[in-house]
């Protein structure tokens, strides 16, 4: 049996005594990609990622989302250090996965880089598909999913095969987090259905914000818990990206009412039979 471990990685800017008031709003930019475009050199792939950040940066994004499997298998630890100077300050981005290996190794993993406060952390892919177990070499799974705490709250980034799973939500629920984040592939219209409706199931489980960033901008979307006082349509970007409702994400958990919230009810106990 597979062990899932969870770790909360904290930014030294969210915990610092002195830390600004939670915003009112976060920005979150779903990165577009063509992946049809074949760059002449490495040099000129680095360049457009960088210019996206900088882009983002420039439209007044908080958090950068960049596509799963957007680096066609180009490695992505060449471009960290012009993508950290891009982002600048207190911002979150996320690079899709892209194969990774150390030699003497029969496998790879599929490793995405996420910037948190001045340092990238890593990230195996937990859940394979059944075309990358069966690569040569295989494809093993990750086994420790990060938590980062950003503007006074918590955020966790996931591949879209990860967001199917059901064990990986009750995990989370547990950390109560307020924005998931997750990274989507090119995929076929059944693939990109899942990945929808697994987000918008998320969100009222986890009682949290779901962003899902695909390479074309058509079927990036923005899933907000279905509770009293959010938006219970479909969100559209804005010119800074998604703009997701941070300080009512931190106050959801506060106070009593009376109106269901899943996401706070604590495991029932039931026995199923047959």
């Amino acid at each position: 049996m597979r062990i899932l471990m969870l770790l909360t990685l904290l930014n030294a800017a969210s915990v610092h005594a002195g830390a600004p008031a939670a915003p009112e709003y976060l920005n979150v930019q779903a990165v577009a990609w063509d992946l049809a475009w074949k760059p002449a050199t490495q040099g000129d792939w680095d360049a457009r990622v960088v210019k996206e950040v900088a882009s983002a940066v420039q439209n007044g994004a908080d958090v950068i989302l960049f596509p799963e499997g957007f680096s066609k298998e180009r490695p992505l630890d060449g471009v960290l250090a012009a993508v950290k100077e891009a982002a600048g300050t207190d911002r979150l981005v996320v690079l899709g996965n892209a194969p990774y290996s150390q030699p003497g190794w029969d496998h790879v993993v599929l490793r995405a880089y996420i910037l948190s406060g001045s340092s990238w952390q890593t990230m195996d892919k937990l859940d394979p598909t059944p075309a990358e177990r069966d690569r040569k070499p295989p494809v093993k799974p990750g086994m420790q999913l990060p938590l980062f705490r950003f503007r006074g709250g918590i955020v966790a980034a996931l591949p879209a095969y990860s967001i199917e799973k059901p064990e990986i939500a009750v995990s989370l629920k547990r950390r109560a987090l307020q924005l998931l984040l997750v990274s989507a592939p090119a995929d076929d219209a059944a693939g990109a259905a899942r990945v929808a409706r697994c987000a918008a199931a998320r969100a009222v489980e986890l009682g949290a914000a779901v962003v899902v960033a695909s390479p074309s901008s058509a079927a990036s979307s923005l899933h907000l818990p279905a509770q009293a006082g959010f938006d219970l349509g479909a969100p559209a970007p804005g010119k800074g990206g998604f703009r997701v409702p941070w300080k009512k994400l931190l106050d959801l958990r506060e106070g009593a009412g009376t109106e269901a919230r899943p996401f706070l009810e604590p495991p029932p106990r039931f026995q199923v039979e047959i």
